[in-house]
């Protein structure tokens, strides 16, 4: 039964309720909606195409997850009740993140609240967290000098190239993402280019291309510079007001890394 998980943990953190919700690519009061299977722990709330633990795995195959956001405890949750949603917002400024959900029922709705409320209180402080990837910081090494300064200087926003950030991986369609569509086309035809992520691009070149894709040219054909998409996928890392790949999933890819080579795979699912 979808919420029933509180025996359940994932990569160390206890799952305070996991199940199907929706979100927008258009964010609230449109009605463009894309169904996706979220956990949520007091750590983070990532969200996979499918459930994962009944989704059929084949060999190496993994149902990744498509996106998420890391939690800290300045967080709240805002309910419409006439239309099913939940809001949560973080207004300690330093990520600038507000996202909006969509419940197929007023049970999951009251559920889902009172889950994403208790998650809250248990998260980790806010200002445990860095401002812009969301990262644990090492309690035992001291920031480097002028952090905190960035942080305050540094603009927050929910969305990168207009879009929400949830649909950093997807878009609600299903269909790749800017992000994805750069990573192929690196893939594809950059590899073999010498310095494809460390030389640097014209950087009106780089800011010309950003624009197209806004206007509606979205895909990223084999005769452009290698270079130029590469820099563009860099700005879309650096817009994002927190990592793609939540704090929670790198560390259970970390302590996936450190099993026996047979057992990666298995580790990663659990």
């Amino acid at each position: 039964q979808a919420g029933n998980t509180d025996a359940r943990s994932r990569a160390g953190n206890t799952v305070f309720k996991s199940g199907p919700l929706s979100i927008s690519s258009k964010g609230l009061g449109w009605t463009s909606w894309k169904k996706r299977w979220f956990i949520l722990t007091r750590t983070s709330l990532v969200f996979f195409r499918s459930d994962p633990s009944a989704v059929q795995q084949r060999g190496s195959e993994v149902n990744l997850t498509l996106g998420g956001i890391d939690l800290n405890n300045s967080g709240s949750v805002v309910v419409k009740a006439d239309k099913k949603l939940l809001t949560v917002l973080f207004p300690d400024g330093r990520d600038g993140r507000a996202f909006t959900l969509k419940a197929d029922t007023m049970e999951d709705l009251q559920d889902w609240k009172a889950a994403l409320e208790n998650a809250l209180t248990q998260a980790p402080s806010a200002s445990h967290v860095m401002g812009q990837n969301g990262i644990f910081r090492n309690d035992h090494a001291e920031a480097p000098a002028g952090v905190d300064e960035q942080k305050e200087e540094t603009p927050t926003q929910s969305t990168v190239l207009g879009r929400p950030v949830l649909l950093a991986l997807e878009d609600v369609d299903g269909a790749p993402s800017f992000l994805e569509k750069a990573l192929r086309f690196v893939e594809d035809h950059g590899v073999k280019i010498e310095g494809i992520l460390r030389q640097a691009a014209d950087v009106d070149d780089v800011e010309h291309r950003i624009r197209e894709y806004e206007q509606g040219r979205k895909d990223f054909s084999p005769t452009e510079d290698a270079h130029v998409i590469a820099d563009c996928l860099k700005y879309f890392l650096r817009e994002l007001p927190s990592s793609p790949v939540p704090a929670s999933c790198c560390n259970a890819l970390l302590e996936a890394c450190r099993t026996d080579r047979g057992n990666r795979v298995n580790a990663m699912r659990e």
